[in-house]
């Protein structure tokens, strides 16, 4: 390889980034972002494509132009879940359906417990809207897509990828959020696709491994960049790429925190068991395509101290002010964890083990004395709590530490209660750029690149604590859970100014 400049393409639901990096020192050379572009119909929300790969052409060009007969290869991760189908003659026939976009409910909602269990079974997915197979249904019934001719489903990377090259793959942790990929015999599955009556009517690329060639750019139809011999790769989906960056080991639980959190675990053995369906428990396979992961999202993360702030209506100074002194507190004892607010942090619905997205939050404990830092205090616990609980589903005793990666690492006093929460040494990994290295990664599997760690240890004492309260948060969880099972159905519609709020609202309430 004699070129010395790679490109990472990471679009994101919020926002994508375009990196050039040399590729001998990972020296970031040039970068742009533009805003993940979005449309609402009449049913939710979707990604305006035609706007994004618009934007991303010309960054692609101007970067290849920049550099001619220097550029090795273009690697592209992504959101799960999202993409399109086309038609036999290669035409995108379909909108570009938001992955968190719920449209496809009414298919999931029909199917009984041995049918979930079924898809469970064979895909190691809980039966969702958010996974692609609701959306390829919906898009079947509910658009004018002729029934005489079979579709091709793409995801997000490999829409990309095709309009780059012509040509048709995907890779293995993007197939595995599908909900219609066979993770034990790694293939496509038929059995899915008749359960859902698009047997004959739907198609899946090839598979591939992460990084590996999907084809070249003067193979393909893009006029500014066929004159180039560039290498377009898959790298997979976003987080398992970024978890590919940071080098996670198969003892190592991540957290990666922002808006939500979210616990990611590997393992060279499949995990699917029934204890994990009845927890629900997302399984696929990771970007090293010699692991399988373990997955579980917390829908309410940093998006909680948002709502601190805009609710006492403080600013991020203030904010700051008030972690830190609450840190010294905590950190010098002079906080009892047992006399301190219990709060539920369902703000945004719950994660496994209770998936639900109608789940509220709970606050218990309150009285005329509680102060406002009471109230951060107790939400911070929460969070740890709600992670503790949701780790229970994980086979823990195999973990070693907890690695936080995202703006978690930040605040000192989240990270230290998450030690204290799990009793587990945590790596904090200071690192704005896991989802583009693990792109190189996989590309050029000797890439190599520092990385900056810290370390922290439990406080003996107040993993004791919570050790204590930790029952109390259970049977506060169990007591909201059966109020919630009254209601109808786990999957509900929102609004788009609903989903503009959960989603997309950036708000800079974390440690700068």
């Amino acid at each position: 390889m004699n070129k010395k400049f790679s490109i990472t393409v990471d679009i994101g639901t919020t926002n994508a980034k375009v990196s050039l990096f040399e590729i001998a020192t990972g020296k970031l050379a040039a970068r742009e972002n533009f805003q993940t572009a979005k449309q609402k119909d009449a049913y939710g929300e979707l990604f305006d494509f035609e706007a994004i790969w618009t934007q991303l052409v010309s960054i692609l060009t101007k970067f290849v132009i920049a550099h001619a007969g220097n550029v090795d290869s273009i690697n592209i991760s992504s959101v799960g879940e999202a993409g399109v189908l086309i038609d036999e003659a290669g035409v995108i026939a379909s909108p570009l359906i938001a992955w968190y976009d719920k449209r496809g409910a009414e298919y999931i909602n029909t199917l009984t417990a041995e049918q979930k269990k079924k898809i469970y079974d064979i895909t190691g997915l809980p039966a969702h809207p958010n996974y692609s197979l609701s959306k390829i249904k919906w898009l079947i019934e509910h658009t004018a897509l002729s029934k005489k001719q079979r579709y091709t489903w793409l995801n997000l990377p490999d829409l990309l990828s095709y309009l780059l090259t012509g040509s048709l793959k995907t890779e293995f942790s993007m197939a595995s959020r599908t909900m219609c990929y066979h993770l034990s015999k790694r293939e496509w599955s038929e059995e899915i696709l008749e359960l859902f009556g698009l047997s004959g009517l739907v198609m899946f690329p090839e598979v591939g491994r992460s990084g590996d060639i999907v084809g070249y750019t003067d193979e393909g139809n893009i006029a500014e960049l066929k004159n180039e011999r560039i290498s377009v790769r898959i790298a997979g989906h976003d987080h398992m790429v970024g978890a590919l960056g940071i080098n996670l080991h198969s003892k190592e639980l991540l957290n990666s925190t922002g808006t939500t959190e979210g616990l990611l675990l590997i393992d060279d053995t499949l995990f699917i068991s029934d204890e994990r369906f009845h927890d629900s428990l997302s399984n696929g396979i990771f970007t090293d395509a010699d692991y399988y992961t373990l997955f579980s999202s917390m829908p309410t993360g940093g998006n909680a101290f948002a709502w601190y702030q805009e609710f006492f209506d403080i600013g991020k100074e203030a904010f700051e002010e008030e972690c830190q002194q609450l840190y010294k507190n905590y950190r010098a004892h002079m906080v009892a964890l047992d006399k301190q607010l219990v709060i539920v942090p369902h703000f945004n619905g719950s994660g496994a083990p209770f998936k639900n997205s109608q789940s509220s939050g709970m606050i218990y404990g309150l009285n005329l004395s509680t102060k406002r830092e009471d109230i951060l205090l107790g939400l911070l616990a929460g969070l740890c709590l709600e992670m503790k609980y949701v780790a229970r589903c994980f086979p823990m005793e195999r973990v070693e530490r907890l690695v936080v990666i995202g703006p978690a690492v930040k605040n000192d006093l989240w990270l230290q209660m998450k030690a204290d929460a799990l009793n587990k040494e945590i790596t904090v990994v200071q690192m704005d750029e896991a989802v583009s290295f693990g792109a190189l990664k996989a590309t050029y599997r000797d890439f190599a690149y520092p990385i900056d760690y810290q370390t922290i240890h439990p406080d003996e004492k107040q993993v004791l604590a919570f050790e204590e309260l930790i029952d109390s948060y259970t049977q506060l969880y169990e007591a909201k859970k059966n109020l919630v099972e009254q209601t109808d159905s786990p999957f509900v519609y929102r609004s788009s100014e609903e989903s503009d709020k959960e989603y997309f609202i950036e708000k800079d309430f974390f440690f700068s």
